[in-house]
């Protein structure tokens, strides 16, 4: 396997850190889709409270996917020192 992109020369070997920064780019994707769930079913259902900890935990994981791999792609373009083309 290649050690750098033969194209932009970004290397395939992440930094020691990259995976503990980006776990927090995760968490705070994690809080703002809560919060945006909670906000919208406090404001437009006003649901039991049991609705809002079954909402929160069906919504945190159907977007596992998502949160997963952006929140890498976000902390590579903001602190790897990759560049948009």
């Amino acid at each position: 396997m290649n050690t750098n992109c033969s194209h932009c020369n970004a290397p395939f070997i992440p930094e020691p850190g990259f995976y503990f920064g980006a776990l927090f780019v995760s968490y705070a994707f994690n809080v703002a889709i809560m919060v945006a769930i909670s906000v919208v079913l406090y404001f437009f259902l006003s649901p039991p409270d049991w609705v809002y900890g079954l909402a929160l935990v069906v919504v945190s994981v159907l977007f596992i996917p998502f949160s997963f791999r952006y929140s890498r792609i976000l902390f590579l373009y903001w602190f790897g020192g990759l560049q948009s083309k």
